[in-house]
């Protein structure tokens, strides 16, 4: 089932409950990691269960939301968005969700970089600090969005 085929249950993405899950789930989760308390393959472990679950819902809201408003069938348009204020909602949340990918995306090489390792021990200092950027400013943003 692709994700236009799923039952839509809403067309308002709901930032609200993402961030207090991110914040009550992940965000200690990332802490540890930071600090060293945990490899990076327990960071991917508990990483996964937010991203393929209350995010994945978030994420198909979005997508939802912007089939709804511009009738697309979900195939692959050209050129930039349409500045129309029904794509407002969408438009708003498009950037969470990507972060999100982006974030998952940073984890797994820091998985497969490090493995069992921590972060003490990555030969790049700038994921380090990638990650930690990420998940301070992703939280921000989604802030933003629920204020």
């Amino acid at each position: 089932m692709t994700i236009a085929e799923s039952p839509a249950t809403t067309l308002t993405p709901d930032v609200a409950t993402l961030l207090e899950e991110f914040r009550a789930v992940f965000v200690p989760v990332a802490a540890d990691f930071l600090e060293g308390r945990i490899s990076a393959n327990e960071l991917r472990t508990r990483w996964k269960p937010f991203y393929t679950g209350v995010f994945r819902e978030y994420d198909r809201t979005v997508e939802r939301a912007w089939r709804a408003s511009t009738g697309t069938d979900g195939t692959l348009e050209t050129g930039s968005p349409l500045a129309d204020p029904a794509h407002e909602t969408p438009l708003k949340h498009f950037p969470v969700s990507v972060a999100q990918n982006n974030l998952d995306r940073l984890i797994e090489v820091l998985a497969i970089e490090l493995g069992d390792r921590t972060v003490e021990d990555t030969e790049r200092l700038e994921r380090k600090i990638d990650f930690a950027h990420v998940v301070d400013s992703l939280d921000e943003l989604m802030q933003s969005l629920a204020e």
